[in-house]
Formats: structure tokens, C-alpha cells, sequence
């Protein structure tokens, strides 16, 4: 019997590796499907990089997915995600997105996203379980973690803050909190050292502080939205739809501006009835921004994104209806609102499916001007 070379052994065995490796990654593709009806869930944004990343739900039988989206450059890409119910939290801040993961009921571990996959940032942080975990970067590029659990009768948040430091999250103190959104934690605005919980501050260096000395005289003030805009300046979004602002820290104006009125406007349109009022996701720093959502006419919606310009005035950035209108005359509504640094804005309605693979419908803003909406091909393995 004549020998085999070893050549042709070497050359049959990678020609078996690609053909089983071409096997997998077609299953894998097979596997990846979003459209219109998925829901896509905000894990967290790179503000500085402007990329977003979404998870998609996870169904029996198939792997979990991820889309990382570039929203400055256009394009998106799916990943699978191992362990996808293992991870939770996000984060909001000018670094790679950040997600937390447990080791035990009292030890947290902090994890990165790059190149696809998730990976560990530094040495694990002792963490309760009745703990929130909230994550950020300050605008130095050192990444934070922001602990919350209910404080005491007043209604108080305590906050425990610490900071990567090498390898080790190194404490910078704790104290109550009030006006906590969504994201729990966030950069100082610019011009400002640290991340802001509400209306607490914690800097690398000094113990934690207030930036707010007092806020709003409106029932349950503790449970709205406080934004710093620096110094003592910030904006407070209530439970009654009303945007409020300070200038002191102390004393606070309703916003009586209405987008559409190019002043005060009719006080006949209450917000939360006729109208709502949202911050947008990505950076919250001034100049303050604000989305308008008009529902005046119930089947004529629309998108209001205003900026402050000055110290009292406000100006329209764009205006559209409340949604993408599709080829089939549907129209698939925005479901993310981000805003970045640089002034240009991103609206996201989700998943389309076409005949060539899944694309993200996007819609920016830049330079002040609505550009047109975007199908962006979600590329996967």
C-alpha cells in the first residue's frame, strides 16, 4: 500500500479546518436575525467614540447577540454574546462601554467591551448584592463605579464611588443623594473633575461634595431628574413633565419655552398632557438639551430637539415626526435618542430586515441639520 505524504495529510487537515470553521460561522450568521418587531435593549454608549451597544432579547435555542453601532461612522456589527444573562449594567461616558458581572454575593467584577467580547477591568470590588451598580468614565478616561443602595427615612440614595487605579478600584468616599436619573452615574460636565450622581460629586482627590444646595419646592423633589451644567447651574426634570433650571443652585424657574411657539407659548398645552418632556442618552453636559415629544395632535407626532443657546434663550436644533416612514407607509418610532459633545445627535428606531440581512434605521443630526434616515447593514460573523 503506497504511503500518504505528509504535505497532503497538512493540506486535508486545513482544508477539514476551514471547511468546519465556513460551518460554524454560516450556523452563526443562520442565527442572527432582527427585525422591526425585535426590541433592542440600550446596554450602554462610548460618548466620546459615539458608539452605542444593544442587546438583543435572548430566545431558547439560539446564541445571544450584541450590536455595537458607530453611529459617527455608519455602520453596526453583530457579535454573539456568551453568558449574556451573567452581565448587567451599562454605562454612559466618553470610554469603552462597561458592564458588571458577579463573582459571589459580595464581590463585583467590572467588565469592558472591545473587540467583541467582554473582558475584565481590574481586580474584583467588594459588593453587596443589595447594591445598584452604576458605571461611568470621567473625562480624563478613568473608569468608575458608583454604588447606590436606599438610604435612610428622607427618601436619600447613599452613593460609595470608587476609581480605577492601576489595577484596584480605590474608594473616594461616599454620601446621601437626591435628583438620581438615569444613567446613576455620569462625567462632571466640562470644565468640572470627577462623575455626578444626582446631586453629589466625587472627585480623584478630596472628599465627596454637593453641587446643588437646595432643590426644587415640588412634592417627592427627590425622585426627579437633577443634570449638572457646572458650577451651581443644573436642570431638574420632575415627575410633573416640567423642566425647571437654576442658576444658584438654590432658586429654580419653570421652563415656560415651547418649541413651537418661539417663546412662552400658549399655557393652555400642559406638559405631561399634551406634551413630555425627555434628556437625551450620551452627554448631558451644557448646553443643556432637551427633547420635546408633541402629542397636541394625536396622529400627527413630533420631535422637538432644542438646545439652550445663552443663559436664557433656547433654540430649535431640528424638528421631525416622531418616527422613520417606511416604504410600506408604517412608521417605525424612535426608541433611542443620543446627543453628543460635538453637537450632533443620533435617533435609532430599531431593526429593519431586508433581503440582503438586518439593518439599524438611523436618522442624525449634524451641523444643525436633520440629515436623511439611514439603513445601516448590520454586518455579523
Amino acid at each position: 500500500m503506497r504511503g500518504v505524504s505528509p504535505m497532503r495529510v497538512v493540506s486535508l487537515s486545513i482544508a477539514l479546518l476551514l471547511a468546519a470553521a465556513a460551518t460554524v460561522a454560516a450556523s452563526a450568521s443562520a442565527a442572527f436575525r432582527c427585525d422591526s418587531t425585535t426590541a433592542l435593549t440600550f446596554v450602554g454608549i462610548d460618548t466620546s467614540a459615539q458608539r452605542a451597544l444593544f442587546a438583543l432579547p435572548e430566545e431558547a435555542g439560539r446564541p445571544a447577540w450584541l450590536i455595537e453601532a458607530d453611529l459617527r461612522q455608519g455602520s453596526a456589527r453583530a457579535w454573539p454574546e456568551q453568558r449574556a444573562g451573567a452581565r448587567f449594567a451599562g454605562s454612559s461616558g466618553p470610554g469603552p462601554v462597561l458592564a458588571a458581572s458577579r463573582c459571589g454575593e459580595q464581590c463585583l467584577q467590572v467588565l469592558r467591551f472591545r473587540d467583541g467580547a467582554w473582558q475584565r477591568l481590574g481586580e474584583t470590588l467588594l459588593a453587596s448584592q443589595a447594591n445598584t451598580v452604576n458605571l461611568t468614565w470621567d473625562r480624563g478616561g478613568e473608569p468608575w463605579v458608583v454604588l447606590h443602595r436606599l438610604a435612610a427615612k428622607d427618601g436619600s440614595i447613599a452613593a460609595a464611588a470608587y476609581r480605577l487605579e492601576g489595577h484596584d478600584w480605590v474608594s473616594k468616599g461616599s454620601q446621601p443623594v437626591q435628583g438620581v436619573g438615569n444613567p446613576g452615574a455620569a462625567p462632571a460636565p466640562p470644565g468640572e473633575e470627577g462623575v455626578v450622581s444626582g446631586d453629589g460629586v466625587f472627585r480623584s482627590a478630596g472628599p465627596p461634595q454637593h453641587w446643588l444646595a437646595k432643590l426644587p419646592p415640588v412634592p417627592d423633589a427627590g425622585r426627579g431628574v437633577l443634570s449638572w451644567l457646572g458650577g451651581v447651574a443644573g436642570a431638574y426634570l420632575g415627575a410633573d413633565g416640567m423642566l425647571r433650571l437654576t442658576t444658584d443652585g438654590a432658586n429654580w424657574q419653570p421652563l415656560r419655552w415651547q418649541p413651537w411657539s418661539g417663546g412662552e407659548g400658549d399655557l393652555y398645552w400642559k406638559a405631561g398632557r399634551d406634551y413630555w418632556i425627555e434628556l437625551p442618552d450620551g452627554e448631558r453636559g451644557a448646553p443643556l438639551a432637551a427633547v420635546w415629544s408633541d402629542r397636541r395632535v394625536a396622529d400627527k407626532p413630533q420631535l422637538f430637539l432644542a438646545e439652550r443657546a445663552g443663559a436664557t434663550a433656547w433654540r430649535v436644533v431640528a424638528g421631525t415626526p416622531g418616527g422613520i416612514l417606511t416604504q410600506g407607509g408604517d412608521r417605525l418610532p424612535f426608541n433611542h435618542l443620543f446627543r453628543f459633545g460635538d453637537g450632533s445627535w443620533a435617533l435609532i428606531t430599531g431593526c429593519v430586515a431586508r433581503q440582503d440581512g438586518a439593518s439599524l434605521a438611523i436618522r442624525r443630526v449634524v451641523g444643525g441639520t436633520l440629515r436623511d434616515p439611514q439603513l445601516v447593514p448590520i454586518k455579523s460573523p
